[in-house]
C-alpha cells in the first residue's frame, strides 16, 4: 500500500477561499492540507459550524439563502475583500436514491423540495464574488437529475459559461486518491477565462484497505464510551496510520461505540468478512429477508470500505468491524473515530462526543484526502 503524494500537507499557497455548505468541514480540511487558506465556512446547521470552528478557522451559523449582501457578508466575517476560490457542497438529500425514496416515502415530491435549488445560491456565491476557481460537489446522483430538459450538472455548467467560466464536471471515486473507501462524488470546476482545468489523476497502484486504515486503533469493546484513550498498539504502523496520526500525540479523541444486544453479537460474531443479513442462520433473522437482506454487512479488511452514508447516523449495522468469524472480536459496529479513519479525517479532527452528531457529520463529509486531491490539481493549473 502506498499513499499518493497529495496525503502530505503542502505549505501555504497564498490564495484564499470561502466554503459555502460547508458542513463539519471535510472539504475546507482537503483545500487546507493543499495549502489553500479557508478563511470562511458557512452553514445553517450549529453544530456542525461547532465542529468546523473547533478544527478549522471561522465557521458562522447562518441560512445561506438568506444572505442578501454576499461581499459584504464574506468581507466582515473572513476579513478578507478579495476571494480566490469558491468551494461548497449544497445539500444532496434530494439528489440521491436514498433521500428521494425518503421524502417519497413522507408523501413529499423531491423535484418540489427547496433543496433541490440550492445549487442557484452557489452560483450566486459565485457571481459577486468572482473568484478564479469554483469547485462544486455533490452526489453522483446530481448527474441524472433533469432540470430544464437538461441534466444538472450541464445545466450549472452552462450557467457558469455564461457568466465567464471554463466550466466542466466529473465524478471522481475516493479510493483512487487515498482514501480507504470507495466512494464516488461529482464535482463541478469552473475556472475564470477560457483556461484549461485541470483534474486530479490516479497516483496509487493498490487502495487503502480498511485495515490498513484502523488495524492500529485501540480494540475497545461495544457500548465503549471514554472519549479520549491512550493508543495501544506496539506493531509496525501502515504509512497511513502514520499520516491518519501527525500531531496526535498520545491520545485519540472519538473512539466511542455503540451498545448492542446479545443477538446483535452473536449475529455479527457469525458473519464472515462481507457477510451480509442474509448469511444469518435463520434462527438469527429477526426480519424480513425481502426487505433486510442487506441489514447486517460485515466490512472486508482486505478492501476499502464501501461507502458511508449519513444513515450511520440512525445505525451502524451496515458498517461491522472486520473480525473474524468465531474468533475473538471485537463483535460490534465500528467507532465514530474507525469512521472519521475510513473518511480519511485526520485523529487530531475531533467530533463531538454524541454519538448520532458525530456520525452524521462524517457520513455527510466529503473525504478530505478526495478534497484535496481535487484543490492540488487546481493549484497545479494557477
Amino acid at each position: 500500500m502506498n499513499l499518493p503524494e497529495h496525503a502530505e500537507k503542502t505549505s501555504g499557497s497564498g490564495i484564499v477561499a470561502v466554503d459555502v455548505f460547508c458542513g463539519a468541514g471535510g472539504l475546507s480540511l482537503g483545500f487546507e492540507l493543499a495549502g489553500i487558506d479557508v478563511v470562511l465556512g458557512i452553514d445553517s446547521d450549529p453544530k456542525c459550524i461547532s465542529t468546523y470552528s473547533q478544527n478549522l478557522k471561522n465557521g458562522v451559523v447562518k441560512e445561506v439563502t438568506k444572505i442578501r449582501d454576499i461581499q459584504n457578508f464574506v468581507s466582515k466575517y473572513s476579513e478578507s475583500d478579495k476571494i480566490d476560490i469558491v468551494i461548497g457542497g449544497p445539500p444532496c438529500q434530494t439528489f440521491s436514491p436514498v433521500g428521494r425514496i425518503k421524502l417519497r416515502s413522507l408523501g413529499k415530491d423531491p423535484d418540489r423540495d427547496s433543496r433541490t435549488e440550492l445549487w442557484k445560491y452557489f452560483l450566486k456565491f459565485v457571481k459577486e464574488l468572482s473568484p478564479e476557481f469554483f469547485v462544486m460537489e455533490n452526489v453522483p446522483g446530481m448527474a441524472n437529475t433533469v432540470y430544464n430538459g437538461e441534466y444538472l450538472p450541464d445545466h450549472i455548467v452552462s450557467i457558469a459559461r455564461e457568466m465567464g467560466y471554463n466550466a466542466e464536471w466529473r465524478i471522481l471515486n475516493a479510493s483512487d486518491f487515498g482514501v480507504p473507501q470507495k466512494r464516488k462524488r461529482l464535482f463541478i470546476i469552473g475556472r475564470k477565462g477560457d483556461r484549461a482545468i485541470y483534474w486530479p489523476e490516479k497516483k496509487i497502484k493498490n487502495p487503502v484497505t480498511v485495515w490498513e486504515a484502523i488495524s492500529d486503533l485501540p480494540k475497545v469493546p461495544h457500548g465503549f464510551r471514554e472519549n479520549v484513550i491512550e493508543y495501544s498498539f506496539d506493531g509496525k504502523l501502515t504509512p497511513y496510520q502514520k499520516f491518519m496520526r501527525q500531531g496526535a500525540e498520545d491520545v485519540v479523541y472519538n473512539h466511542i461505540t455503540r451498545w448492542h444486544n446479545e443477538d446483535d453479537l452473536k449475529a455479527f460474531s457469525l458473519l464472515p468478512e462481507g457477510g451480509k443479513y442474509i448469511d444469518l442462520p435463520a434462527e438469527l433473522k429477526r426480519y424480513r429477508d425481502d426487505i433486510f437482506k442487506d441489514r447486517y454487512r460485515k466490512l472486508i479488511r482486505n478492501q476499502p470500505s464501501w461507502t458511508i452514508d449519513a444513515h450511520i447516523s440512525k445505525d451502524s449495522y451496515r458498517y461491522i468491524y472486520p473480525s473474524k468469524k468465531g474468533g475473538p472480536g471485537p463483535h460490534r459496529t465500528i467507532s465514530v473515530r474507525e469512521a472519521a479513519r475510513l473518511q480519511s479525517f485526520p485523529d487530531t479532527f475531533i467530533f463531538p462526543p454524541a454519538l448520532t452528531h458525530a456520525f452524521r457529520q462524517i457520513g455527510n463529509s466529503v473525504p478530505p484526502l478526495l478534497a484535496k486531491a481535487v484543490a492540488s490539481a487546481i493549484l497545479r493549473s494557477w
